[in-house]
C-alpha cells in the first residue's frame, strides 16, 4: 500500500516558479521580522499576492498524492478559493477581530495570485 502512495508523489508540482515565490515570501517575512523599512505597497500587499499561488500549489501536491498525478484545478476551483479567502479575510474576520482590516486591494491581490497560479503553476 505504501509503495502505491509513494508512486503518486509528483515533485514536479513544485516548479521553479513556486520555489521563487516561496523564497520571495520567506525573504519578505525575514524583513518583517528584522524590522527593515519597506515600501508601503510591499509591506501591505506582497503577502496577499503570494498567498494563493503558494497555498494552491501545496494543495495541488496533496491532491495529486491522493488522487494521482493528472489532477488539476479548474477555473471554478480557483475562483472558489479566491472568493472564499476574500470573504473570510476581508468580510468576516474584520467584523470580529480588530487585527484584521477590510481592503479591496487585498481582494485584487488574491484574484491576481489565483490567476498566477492558474496560468503558470496549475500544470
Amino acid at each position: 500500500m505504501a509503495h502505491r502512495a509513494a508512486s503518486r508523489v509528483n515533485w514536479a508540482t513544485f516548479s521553479p516558479l513556486f520555489w521563487l515565490l516561496a523564497t520571495l515570501y520567506l525573504g519578505h517575512r525575514a524583513t518583517v521580522w528584522l524590522d527593515f523599512p519597506r515600501p508601503s505597497w510591499l509591506q501591505f500587499y506582497l503577502d496577499d499576492l503570494l498567498c494563493l499561488p503558494l497555498l494552491l500549489t501545496v494543495t495541488l501536491f496533496l491532491m495529486r498524492l491522493l488522487y494521482g498525478p493528472r489532477v488539476r484545478f479548474t477555473v471554478y476551483h480557483v475562483l472558489f478559493v479566491v472568493t472564499y479567502v476574500s470573504l473570510v479575510f476581508e468580510c468576516l474576520l474584520p467584523t470580529f477581530m480588530p487585527r484584521y482590516t477590510a481592503d479591496l486591494w487585498d481582494v485584487l491581490c488574491y484574484a491576481l495570485g489565483g490567476g498566477i497560479f492558474h496560468r503558470f503553476l496549475n500544470r
